[in-house]
């Protein structure tokens, strides 16, 4: 089941009153899926701009429920419909084994077109730290392993940034980190998404995704937005286009 919760709203206009126009609102999701014991737990996924958590859970069998396995050449058909025919897209899954130490998550993130045909993720792959990697020919990008600790601005933070990323690259530059904290805890009305705001870009010549996981401080619950480069992340939330 999928609960749609917002940040606290501050004093201003009515949420449910677009500030601009500026498509797509990002698709949102607030994880609520209960750990299996020793199992695969999905935290979020996404998927060209959309958040596929559940079809992406669904791909877990119950009787090897530890490790998934990814077509990539036949994910667009698999993650129907597909958000963007023709466009390369971006997988993301933040994910844990339910016998995992709290806070700790584990990171996929792997372009449509990378070398490798499929993609395992299991105990033996997520045993790894993440380093990106590219196929012989160098196409595609795979980024793959275990998390540090959760990004906080200061002790009075009230939002932990898990895991942003950018097209096929892991944002860590504490500059938009602290962005993206401000508008989370409500202190920001909208984000403009551009190549400017990431830090450069990471994927010239192709449109790109961008995903970010986070959660309240206090909530164990891990929330996602994503959406599509030179769009807005602003209030209210929304998972319509």
């Amino acid at each position: 089941m999928t609960n749609l919760k917002g940040p606290p709203f501050p004093s201003g206009p009515s949420p449910q009153i677009h500030l601009t126009h500026l498509p797509p609102i990002p698709t949102y999701e607030e994880s609520l899926i209960a750990p299996r014991p020793t199992a695969l737990q999905i935290l979020g996924a996404t998927w060209g701009g959309v958040t596929v958590t559940p079809d992406v859970q669904a791909l877990i069998g119950d009787l090897d429920n530890d490790t998934l396995t990814l077509d990539l050449r036949s994910l667009h058909r698999t993650l129907r419909p597909d958000p963007a025919p023709g466009t390369v897209k971006v997988l993301t899954v933040l994910y844990r084994f339910g016998d995992d130490e709290p806070g700790q998550e584990r990171l996929l993130v792997v372009s449509e077109d990378a070398q490798t045909a499929r993609v395992v993720v299991d105990r033996g792959a997520a045993a790894a730290a993440i380093v990106p990697g590219r196929g012989p020919s160098g196409r595609g990008v795979v980024l793959h392993g275990k998390l540090g600790r959760a990004w906080r601005a200061g002790e009075r933070g009230e939002v932990e940034i898990v895991a942003a990323v950018f097209g096929p690259k892991r944002i860590d530059d504490p500059a938009v980190l602290v962005e993206l904290g401000e508008y989370f805890e409500g202190r920001r009305r909208q984000v403009r998404m551009t190549n400017a705001f990431w830090g450069g870009d990471p994927w010239p010549y192709k449109r790109k995704s961008w995903t970010v996981y986070f959660r309240f401080v206090g909530s164990k619950r891990v929330q996602v937005v994503t959406g599509w480069e030179d769009g807005a992340l602003e209030v209210p939330w929304s998972r319509d286009w």
